[in-house]
Parts: structure tokens; sequence; C-alpha cells
């Protein structure tokens, strides 16, 4: 069985208009896009599980690239804004798509604009895609915070379509007030680990240590059990996003243990000291060939996410 599904990037560019702003926690905030921007969007091809997401300069109007010659053009400075988040939810038949955003003050592009998100206020949706984890088998999602809307819409989709679905969740946060209400099946667990307590504080009200500064992830991973029944008959899938050195223990601790490498998905989302751009230009986001070797492009996962 296939790890996942692959989704072709959608065409255009699409002018994404906020229609409400929410926190989930005090490190999350959801992001309501609403209207024709997100219907063209829709329309345009492949849109789920991630997302381009353009934003402008800071406290300028929304640029965005120009078409000319048949194809989309980025002025200079351009391509550097553009930033890939996860589609949390998306409603087709109301032109409704939700981004979840975690929150680090004014500490980055992405961020600062979340942080001043109203009702009104515009970004650009580029195109979207990737892939997605089918279910059946024993499943393994292991990330951080930047990982959890990915984690959160999948284990939605477990839970609709396929509420018998067994595995494990490892989700890394700074402390409980950042742990969500996600709906997992009832053979699924959700393990929250805390960085909060790796800090050494006593109680939970202390500040936590930074996300990208602890081997918490890593040590929840080596002691994680694979099921040895599905293990033997292939059916074990792992898909693990986070900071850079978590997912490059993932990978040499799966190869280690000789995990078939088809059956596993493992990308950075991000890299400590680095933007985007430079992660996706130093590595490619950690990502290596051979993984999900069995999948075929172009085909697109029914549910939206």
């Amino acid at each position: 069985m296939g790890m996942g599904v692959r989704s072709r990037s959608a065409q255009g560019v699409h002018r994404l208009v906020v229609e409400s702003v929410e926190d989930l926690t005090p490190g999350m905030r959801r992001v309501v896009f609403a209207g024709p921007g997100v219907a063209s969007y829709v329309a345009a091809g492949p849109h789920v599980p991630n997302i381009k997401l353009y934003f402008p300069v800071p406290g300028a109007e929304l640029d965005l690239p120009v078409k000319g010659d048949g194809r989309w053009s980025f002025a200079p400075g351009q391509r550097e804004r553009v930033r890939t988040y996860t589609v949390r939810t998306l409603d087709r038949d109301a032109s409704r798509l939700a981004v979840d955003f975690v929150r680090h003050g004014d500490e980055g592009l992405a961020s600062a604009w979340a942080e001043r998100a109203a009702p009104g206020a515009e970004l650009g949706a580029l195109g979207g895609g990737g892939l997605v984890v089918r279910d059946g088998g024993w499943v393994l999602l292991a990330g951080d915070e930047t990982a959890l809307p990915a984690i959160g819409s999948t284990l939605e989709r477990f839970s609709a379509e396929r509420p018998e679905q067994r595995g494990l969740a490892l989700i890394e946060v700074a402390g409980p007030e950042e742990e969500q209400d996600l709906a997992a099946p009832d053979g699924f667990e959700v393990r929250w680990l805390h960085r909060r307590a790796r800090a050494g504080e006593a109680t939970s009200s202390g500040p936590a240590a930074p996300a990208g500064t602890t081997t918490l992830l890593q040590e929840a991973l080596a002691a994680v059990e694979l099921p040895a029944a599905e293990l033997a008959a292939g059916q074990v899938r792992i898909w693990v996003s986070a900071e850079s050195a978590v997912v490059r223990f993932a990978r040499a601790h799966l190869k280690r243990l000789g995990f078939d490498r088809r059956h596993q998905l493992i990308i950075g989302y991000w890299h400590r000291g680095m933007t985007e751009t430079g992660y996706t230009r130093s590595t490619d986001h950690d990502r290596e060939r051979g993984e999900l070797a069995d999948v075929l492009p172009g085909q697109e996962h029914a549910h939206a996410h």
C-alpha cells in the first residue's frame, strides 16, 4: 500500500481576503480566508494539503506577481516573500479556507503579518499540493507546533474516513496551554511533549525552552516501538516534519532500524537560524530521493484539509 498521494501545484495567483481571526492557543492563531479568491484557488487545481502564501512587504499593499508572456513572473525580492503552510480546513461550497499560524511576534515575515491580521487583510496564494498520509495499517505522525496543523487535519480525516485507524502522534509544544483538542480515532494515541518541563521549570507557568533547542522529540521517536505484525506486513507508515535537526535524526534512526523508506515521508518544515528560502536553497528542506517511491504523482486525495 502506498504511503500517500501527491497533488500537483495549482496554477495562477489568487488574492485571498481575511474573513476572521481566532487565537486557538496563546501560540497558535487561525486566519480564515473567504470569497472569490478562495473559489479561484480551489478551481485552479490541487489545493491541499499545502498552500504557497505570498506576503506583502510589511506595512505596504499586496503586490501580487504579474503575468507576462503567458507566465507569472516575480519582481526582485518577491520570491523571497513566499511561505509554505498547511490548509487546515477547507469548505469548497462556502469558498472558505483556514490557515493556522504559529505566533512568534514580529520574528519573521509571516508571523509579523499574522500578528496584525484582521478582516479585510490580503495575501496571495500561488499554488497548492503535496502529499497526504493514506489510512490503513499503523501510522506514526511526529512534529513540533509547525506540524500541528498537518497532524490535526490528518487525524480528523482518519476519524471521518477510517475510525478504526490505529497509530501514534507525537507533538512537541511549549507547554500544556498549547495543546489542542484534536479529533483522533479511538485507537490513535496523541502524546503531547512539553518543552517547559525540559527547561527545568517546577511549574507550568515558567518559560519554555525555545523550539528547536531540545532533543525532546528525538528521544520520543527513539523510544517508539513499532508494532511487529504491521511492520512485518509492510503496513507501518511514518510521517515526520519539524526542525531540521529532528528530521535528520528521524531519517538516520529509521535507517538504523532498516525501515522501508518507501513508507516514510520526512521533510523539514524549518531550520533554526535560516529563512524558508535559505533552507530550500541549501538542502531542499532535508528531502531525500527514494522516499515514497511507490507513490504515483499527479493524484490528489479527495479529502480537503
